[in-house]
């Protein structure tokens, strides 16, 4: 039977839908606020959550990604009395299944149900049928997972991938990957940068060239596209490919064949293309900087790599292949990481991504030499000083927050001035107390009182009277 979790406080609305739920032969629970059905989640295997936008402790648009992060991954459809167009693509971004507006109609309810629990079987069968091999890309976190789900799908056919992120995310690993589990993996994974390709030698690149077409030319030369036959041609960096290039690729994907520069006839090929870029390639399209057909042609699936600061989950995974790695390639013990270590890892916010984080590993490695373990102090000086700003700036933040006072007062009922008076005046001192953490001289000087102006509002109201003779 499939399990349903409903996270929503209005009882008027998950009463009788979880009672309809039950009733067609789902097993459907019900939580009023996100904590409690995040809790529920943790404990009891859910297909489907329903989750409100609008909840007493948090917003359901941010608590989708940790709903999704409870052991059973659950999809997660968003529910809300008050729809928007902005709310639909947060929600989607997400990872959402769906998004839906108040009322619901409970045909409509039971008919999406049902979509959506045909493609979360399809989804773990999907998983359970094929192990990815995985090599180098390390973590479980739901965003990289979403990443393979995409590459174990893309693996059984010969469509083109796709692959965008920021630099150091690890494009060229994903492509990798691609390849490796696919039919041509016993076949050449060519990579062509497409980083300031001479326009003059694009073709030469790509075609190769018989003996005698040119000065120099004294033998026959293989291109890229006949060496990545019946296997894969990774255009790294996609985006900065020139447009003469654009078009020769282009025109090579379309008719599967290609003419080699001198050559008298042309030549079929059959490769696979894996691209990636860290650039806008849809803004780059819609401002004429690249070619719409070639696009097209390359997206057929797509996988977008999350920065290390939207996976800190798996930092920690991270740090110890790498400074296992690291330690190998150097022929020395691997080392372990103390706890103020991994605390400066994980307040940095990483923005060269997993590339920054070994190059970050190698200088602790060399600066700790045969040390056993690495500490805080072999991070390089930029990570060390960027924890103290902002952990500094955080108790400035902290400290200069002003206390709250909160009054709750019948308004049926409501209070005299003076009343009001003490009543405002006792929780201001109950605050500034606590704010203080009992100091007193600290507390004159917020205040704006002499010591025995203090000691008598301590004793006006009844608070700690006997602490003017113990100071």
């Amino acid at each position: 039977m499939p399990n349903i979790l409903i996270v929503d406080d209005d009882k008027m609305f998950h009463e009788p839908l979880s009672f309809y739920l039950n009733e067609i032969g789902y097993d459907c629970d019900v939580a009023s606020h996100f904590i409690q059905g995040e809790a529920l989640a943790n404990k009891k295997n859910y297909d489907i959550v329903l989750l409100d936008v609008f909840l007493p402790d948090m917003s359901g648009l941010e608590g989708i990604s940790r709903m999704k992060k409870t052991p059973s991954a659950p999809e997660v459809i968003i529910i809300t009395g008050q729809g928007n167009l902005q709310g639909a693509e947060m929600a989607l971004k997400n990872g959402a299944w769906d998004y839906l507006e108040k009322p619901l109609p409970y045909n409509r309810i039971k008919l999406l149900l049902g979509r959506a629990m045909d493609y979360r079987q399809q989804k773990l069968k999907l998983c359970y049928q094929r192990v990815l091999q995985r090599d180098g890309i390390i973590g479980n976190s739901p965003k990289l997972m979403e990443c393979l789900e995409i590459v174990a799908k893309a693996a059984n056919t010969s469509g083109s991938v796709f692959i965008s992120g920021e630099t150091g995310t690890g494009k060229e690993q994903m492509a990798q990957t691609v390849h490796l589990n696919s039919s041509r993996r016993m076949n050449n994974f060519i990579t062509l940068d497409c980083t300031n390709i001479p326009v003059n030698l694009v073709e030469t690149l790509l075609f190769g060239y018989t003996k005698g077409t040119f000065t120099g030319a004294d033998t026959n030369r293989e291109g890229l596209i006949r060496q990545a036959d019946r296997g894969t041609l990774f255009l790294d960096e996609v985006g900065d490919l020139p447009l003469p290039a654009q078009k020769s690729i282009l025109g090579v994907l379309q008719r599967k064949k290609y003419r080699p520069l001198g050559a008298k006839e042309e030549i079929a090929c059959d490769f696979r293309v894996v691209s990636a870029t860290n650039r806008d390639l849809k803004k780059m399209v819609d401002q004429g900087q690249f070619r719409k057909d070639l696009y097209y042609r390359l997206v057929s699936f797509s996988v977008h790599l999350p920065p290390l600061r939207e996976r800190f989950d798996d930092l920690k995974l991270l740090t110890n292949y790498y400074i296992h790695q690291i330690c190998e390639e150097m022929g020395i013990d691997s080392k372990g990481v103390s706890k103020n270590f991994m605390e400066y890892l994980m307040q940095h916010n990483w923005p060269g991504n997993i590339r920054e984080l070994i190059h970050t590993l190698q200088t602790a490695i060399a600066h700790a030499t045969h040390e056993p373990v690495l500490y805080s102090q072999h991070l390089p000086f930029d990570i060390r000083i960027g924890f103290f700003k902002t952990t500094h700036q955080e108790k400035l933040t902290e400290k200069s927050s002003p206390p709250s006072i909160a009054l709750d007062f019948d308004l049926s009922n409501f209070p005299k001035l003076k009343f009001f008076r003490e009543t405002i005046e006792s929780k201001y001192l109950d605050e500034l107390i606590r704010y203080t953490n009992g100091k007193a001289e600290e507390a004159c000087k917020i205040a704006g009182v002499s010591r025995s102006g203090w000691y008598h509002l301590m004793e006006k109201h009844g608070r700690n009277t006997g602490k003017r003779k113990q100071e």
